[in-house]
């Protein structure tokens, strides 16, 4: 519009110009012969000629940047019109008190429709689904056409991403899927189930208020401010927090004098010290591994914990304390309910038998392993409509991100005070 009246304007101008040109020219050419004025008459038909052609073309230039404004317009809208804000009936789960009995996978999701805000997600898309098929076995489907050429991204820069989805109430196989494709196997399976598991149980804590007035000689961080840093790839906050409930179990257990009681505050400690090392091997492979270490010391059945030391013992390449690790995993470990934990421990031997020659029970071991890693999904590519929605979700991401946590502080989802 601008544009068209700027170009009024200059019309107006050149109009007024004209008028007062001719009129002098009129009494310029009554003064001179024929031949003089011939000539001089071209000159100008000629030099109007060039003015109409360079005004047309300046109407036509004009024409095409507005059509081209226009344009680009409808296609921002067409990418962020109103699909967002389309509710959908998310799912809600329950959860089990140990986080030792905690899987990625859970066949008896209790589901409750809720309604959510405008961040929920739009289409058909069924970010609930897990994957899991009735026991059948899921095949990985192979990429299609469209393939995603990205720099792949670090765990750290990631956390926001898990947390949003997490508020979106959707379920970690398909958070899991999701971070693998933004990760490309810059981590492991395990890393990244490991870390959006960490990252949930700290926002249950959170919202739960478990780290309100736990030393009164010290002043911790608020809940909200972890969650910023953490969303940010900073764990240090909540490292802080999780340290002193920690302390605080420990100094709990070690008064409690019946032995039933006191061996449960001793594994929700060893419990807590799990979450810690996980989110401190975001940055710091070896805090996290004496965090790990202490988890197994006040609980030798941790099974989690014995997966995870393995993996950090792998990071740091003690191959012969890492096979230590992994086999205390398989030695102890329920099937039915470490099937994950298994799975981890399984294509990280397969890895080392592998190389020391033994390749049937390598071959078997990694068999294993890539059966529960497909049943989850975590590997199988995503779709061209699923990466646009990530992309939509991810645009005012850390914009937004302020409140993503006032959204976790107020979801009924994460108000589950039994599941810590």
């Amino acid at each position: 519009m601008d544009n068209i009246l700027n170009f009024s304007k200059i019309f107006a101008s050149i109009s007024n110009w004209l008028d007062n040109t001719f009129t002098d020219i009129q009494n310029y050419l009554s003064h001179l012969n024929t031949s003089e004025t011939i000539a001089i008459i071209l000159f100008l038909m000629t030099l109007i000629l060039i003015l109409s052609l360079v005004l047309v073309w300046y109407v036509k230039s004009i024409i095409s940047s507005i059509q081209r404004e226009r344009t680009l317009e409808r296609e921002y809208r067409a990418k962020i019109d109103n699909r967002l804000n389309k509710k959908i009936l998310p799912i809600e789960e329950t959860e089990d008190t140990d986080i030792k009995n905690q899987e990625i996978i859970s066949n008896d999701k209790k589901k409750t429709p809720v309604n959510l805000n405008k961040n929920s997600l739009p289409f058909d898309f069924d970010w609930k689904k897990s994957n899991i098929d009735n026991g059948e076995k899921i095949k990985i489907q192979t990429p299609d056409v469209f393939q995603y050429q990205f720099k792949p991204q670090k765990l750290t820069t990631l956390i926001a991403l898990i947390m949003d989805m997490l508020q979106r109430n959707v379920d970690e196989p398909k958070i899991a899927q999701t971070i693998m494709y933004k990760n490309q196997h810059l981590n492991s399976e395990d890393d990244i189930i490991q870390t959006i598991t960490a990252v949930k149980f700290f926002i249950y804590l959170c919202v739960n208020g478990r780290f309100q007035n736990l030393n009164p000689h010290k002043t911790l961080p608020q809940e909200d401010a972890a969650l910023f840093h953490l969303a940010n790839g900073d764990c240090s906050l909540a490292l802080v927090l999780m340290e002193e409930l920690i302390d605080k179990k420990i100094t709990q257990a070690k008064v409690t004098i019946e032995e039933n009681k006191s061996h449960k505050i001793w594994c929700e400690a060893s419990n807590y010290a799990t979450i810690f090392g996980s989110l401190a091997a975001l940055t710091n492979n070896s805090l996290a591994a004496q965090a790990f270490e202490l988890a197994i010391e006040m609980n030798p059945r941790n099974v989690t914990a014995w997966g995870r030391l393995g993996d950090m013992y792998f990071r740091e390449d003690n191959q012969e304390k890492a096979l230590w690790a992994y086999s205390n995993v398989l030695n102890i470990a329920d099937e039915g309910i470490y099937t994950q934990q298994i799975a981890n421990a399984n294509k990280s031997l397969a890895t080392h038998y592998s190389e020391t020659g033994n390749r049937d029970l390598a071959a078997n071991m990694l068999k294993n392993a890539t059966q529960f890693y497909d049943t989850i999904g975590i590997n199988k590519p995503l779709t061209k409509q699923e990466v646009k929605i990530i992309d939509l979700i991810e645009i005012r991401q850390f914009e937004n991100i302020e409140k993503i946590i006032d959204n976790l502080f107020l979801s009924k989802h994460f108000k589950q005070t039994g599941y810590v």
